[in-house]
């Protein structure tokens, strides 16, 4: 199945339910409560509830006619089971209210992957953005909302019933009320309840749809002792109009059940050609039906002829559609009908199933036949039809909406028996962030791929899926990637050249996500691009996806945050063009593009709460351990830099939800690490001192070398460590600062050997090491500036003072002017990332400090002016703004209010 005939499926199917139901032209208008439903326009919700029969839907339609004439915005939207979904309900309201006129600009797109790639939240959000914008008033329609009730979907109505817009309704249908705080949206006058009394038709109102030819006795002898059920006044009338009225037969409609059912029979199929009611029967399995489908079901051609006799029965047999091509019956006469045809043909219930799911797969339509299927019993039909289908592939195409539906028609005790059904079970799972639960389905059936298969042509499509969906589990639980597991990778890819593109871009993706495991970044790299040419000739442009993303990550390690971006920045475009602004794979991306923006300018172009979305957006889709790690350490790392600790607690907290629900053991050590910088920046030593030995124990000296995918983390917990111990213990974080580096250097990630040689830096020149603490500086700014890596600089506000000396020197000695350039910004930034508090030093600007440190040194105007490249009257301008800020006149008195604080201490 390609993702085009995948989407034409659902599509048809879904524009059956947004049709209104044409009513016979005979029907009775219901003015008494369409002046009654006008009358209470204002409540946000109005509900139906009343058993079958009374004339729910009909109501409802003329209700839609009635509002379309005085020009408002009307949607119609017809429920099933399959809409308990919460996501699948929603795509049919959005296509509801599209056919209405309300615009959609992104989720109309999302609607078509089964808003799999985009929260609830963000949908609900994005519904009542288009909603508030429109200027007239908008009902939207839910007729049979109790054959998709369900405690989830029920919940999700009664959060959202209130967050309807101004001059938004609901109008509901349904045999029975929803578990909903309906009293108290009627005690606030949010809804109106419409039930089965206030549906029955008056005295007057019977007698004037009796009025077919009984004589006045006989008419209101009926009307009274029907009491007003409206489907049996249709029939008593569709009787009598076809001059078969027996007022005896007639009075046996005055209670409902078994009496109305004899009435069916005795009244309605009696006069019936034989063949007609054989039609009848044989259709009354079908939800919905044409005249083809039929056809087929009853392995005859006249059905249109049949149907054409059927015309008197206009009340029980409702279009669909415009063009009055697909049909359905009224719940009731096909519940009647089923009863009928189970007690005469019991035998051929699932044979008609079978032949109507042989019929919905000739037509194209997948769900339709696999459902017939289920309900046939033949689970072998179904799991071959969802198999020959693509199997996992399906998400490619459908969505993970589209094949989650398929698979609920198969009972998961069915799905036992057929592997392949499981092994897109656990894929779906995985896309879902369900690791462990995929693991666990994937090992009911699989085993672990411990050697490269000897010939791809060898390989059955079973054993095809299991290779495919087996790598990408080990690639997504991380825990378990090492060394011999990316030689493995590499060696599927040499031994299976003939593999399909797919399967050869799953296979170089893994590598590289791999290879990024184990501090292989270029070889990262290579792989994603061969990846590409795989995703390519599968025409998988979500796999393509996924390839720039890795190559991001690769050059973003590298410190190549330029060329990062430009991958990135790729990826976003793709994700967007072909997914919507609101899919999970641009939050990805923008989860990645916020971290790189992070680690280049030390903020963000953006509200953070964005990247706060994102990286929720992000957790409920589809990541893996680069993208959680990116997205809670950029997070963590804006609190850090401004001592937020509610903030950092808060990203804390995520990221031990996360290590909860996706059990990665890396992403447990680097939020362990953030634990410890955190008590740092409170000062509790008391907490983060057991948490360091803990953590020292874990990661000893030069362990890295040992586990090659301990890299990563271990840029994390170094770093988390000397910091902790730059104070109390010098000449261990020493120690332990240059193992970080050396490690950082071993694998090539630039942006971490940065930010290790700041912190020797830092150490150094703490212990009076200005020399050494230079040169370390001087490394760093060789590797940052012309990429403008910012952020670890920034980190260390301790070095100001040698930023200020070696910006100096550089302008001074003619060097590399980009260097020069890139430290005076980072001073600026400094200057204004650190909030003013207690420091008298913070309420002076990044010029005023420097003019304060030449000061200091008992330099005159003139000599800070040479110092500074400044003339002596700027100097003295700058001298009497200190003055005013410090509340000083003179000299002295400045050096005096300063005297106790390190010159360019921060608290």
């Amino acid at each position: 199945m390609t993702n085009t005939q995948a989407a034409s499926e659902i599509q048809r199917m879904l524009q059956l339910k947004l049709e209104v139901p044409r009513l016979p032209s005979n029907v009775v208008l219901r003015s008494r409560l369409i002046d009654a439903l006008g009358s209470i326009s204002a409540s946000r919700l109005v509900l139906l509830t009343a058993p079958a029969g009374f004339g729910k839907t009909t109501l409802l339609t003329q209700w839609r006619d009635h509002l379309k004439v005085a020009g408002e915005r009307v949607s119609w939207l017809t429920l099933d089971e399959g809409d308990a979904d919460v996501r699948r309900f929603l795509i049919g309201v959005i296509r509801a209210l599209e056919a209405a006129g309300v615009t959609f600009p992104d989720l109309g797109a999302q609607a078509e992957r089964g808003l799999t790639e985009v929260t609830i939240d963000k949908v609900i959000r994005d519904i009542q953005l288009c909603l508030d914008g429109n200027s007239e008033p908008v009902t939207l329609i839910l007729d049979d909302y109790h054959r998709a009730s369900s405690p989830v979907l029920d919940a999700f109505l009664d959060r959202w019933i209130p967050l309807l817009p101004e001059g938004v309704r609901l109008l509901m249908s349904t045999r029975r009320r929803p578990e909903i705080s309906l009293h108290r949206f009627l005690g606030s006058g949010e809804a109106v309840e419409i039930t089965s009394d206030m549906l029955r038709f008056t005295p007057l109102e019977s007698r004037q749809v009796l009025d077919v030819g009984l004589t006045s006795a006989d008419r209101d002898a009926l009307a009274e002792r029907i009491e007003g059920w409206p489907v049996a006044l249709q029939l008593a009338r569709l009787i009598s109009l076809r001059g078969q009225a027996d007022p005896f037969a007639l009075t046996r409609l005055t209670s409902r059940g078994g009496h109305l059912w004899s009435f069916l029979s005795d009244q309605v199929l009696r006069g019936l050609s034989e063949e007609a009611v054989d039609f009848l029967l044989e259709t009354s399995i079908l939800e919905r039906f044409s005249a083809e489908i039929t056809d087929a079901v009853r392995g005859r051609e006249d059905s249109w002829r049949i149907m054409e006799q059927l015309e008197p029965l206009q009340s029980l047999l409702t279009p669909l559609d415009a063009e009055a091509t697909w049909y359905r019956y009224h719940h009731l006469f096909a519940e009647y009908l089923q009863a009928q045809l189970r007690q005469r043909r019991p035998s051929a219930v699932p044979v008609l199933h079978l032949r109507a799911s042989e019929a919905f797969e000739q037509s194209g339509l997948l769900t339709e036949a696999v459902r017939h299927a289920g309900l046939a019993g033949d689970y072998e039909r179904c799991a071959e039809l969802v198999e020959q289908a693509g199997g996992w592939r399906l998400v490619l195409f459908g969505g993970m909406g589209h094949l989650n539906q398929l698979l609920d028609f198969i009972p998961p005790a069915e799905r036992l028996s057929h592997p392949r059904l499981l092994i897109a079970e656990a894929y779906v799972k995985l896309k879902m962030g369900h690791i462990r639960e995929a693991r666990s389905i994937f090992d009911l059936v699989a085993r672990e791929i411990s050697e490269p298969p000897g010939d791809w042509a060898a390989l059955d499509e079973y054993e095809r899926d299991i290779l495919n969906i087996g790598v990408l589990i080990r690639i997504y639980e991380d825990n378990s990637v090492e060394v011999p597991l990316v030689d493995l990778f590499e060696n599927l890819q040499d031994r299976l050249p003939n593999a399909d593109g797919l399967t050869r871009g799953v296979l170089a993706c893994a590598s590289a996500v791999a290879n990024l495991c184990t501090g292989r970044l270029e070889k990262a790299e290579e792989f994603a691009r061969q990846a590409m040419g795989g995703m390519r000739d599968a025409n998988s442009v979500i796999g393509l996806n996924y390839c720039f993303l890795h190559a991001g990550v690769s050059r973003a390690y590298r410190g190549e945050l330029q060329s990062a971006t430009a991958y990135l920045q790729h990826a976003k475009a793709m994700a967007v063009e072909n997914f919507g602004a609101d899919s999970g794979l641009k939050a990805i991306t923008e989860a990645l593009l916020f971290t790189v923006q992070l680690w280049r300018d030390g903020r963000l172009s953006t509200p953070s709460d964005e990247l706060d979305e994102a990286f929720r957006h992000v957790c409920d889709y589809d990541g893996w351990f680069e993208i959680y790690a990116a997205g809670l350490d950029s997070r963590f790392r804006l609190a850090w830099l401004a001592r937020n600790m509610g903030g950092m607690d808060a990203v804390i907290a995520d990221g031990d939800g996360l290590i909860r629900s996706r059990g990665l053991d890396r992403l447990a050590n680097i939020v362990d690490a953030q634990r410890l910088l955190r008590h740092c920046a409170a000062r509790d030593e008391g907490a983060a001192a057991p948490l360091a030995v803990v953590l020292a124990g874990q990661f000893p000296l030069g362990g890295w070398k040992e586990n090659a995918a301990s890299w990563r983390p271990y840029q994390d917990i170094g770093f988390a460590l000397a910091t902790f111990l730059a104070d109390i213990d010098p000449k261990q974080a020493k120690q332990r600062a240059e193992d970080v580096l050396e490690c950082a250097r071993a694998v090539d990630a630039r942006f971490y050997e940065v930010r290790a040689l700041l912190l020797l830096s830092r150490i150094e020149s703490a212990q009076t090491q200005q020399y050494r603490a230079m040169v370390h500086l001087r490394t760093a700014v060789e590797i940052a500036a012309g990429q403008g890596i910012a952020l670890p600089f920034l980190e260390q506000r301790e070095l100001v003072p040698l930023i200020r000396q070696l910006k100096r020197d550089l302008w001074d000695s003619g060097s590399d002017p980009v260097e020069a350039s890139f430290l005076a910004d980072i001073d600026e930034r400094i200057a204004e990332a650190v909030p003013t508090g207690n420091n008298p030093m913070d309420l002076l600007s990044t010029r005023e400090q420097e003019v304060i440190a030449e000061l200091s040194r008992g330099l005159t105007n003139k000599e800070i002016a040479r110092a500074l490249d400044m003339t002596e009257h700027t100097v003295k301008f700058h001298l009497k703004n200190i003055f005013a800020k410090l509340g000083v006149d003179r000299r002295a008195h400045a050096l005096s209010a300063l005297r106790d604080i390190k010159p360019f201490e921060r608290a």
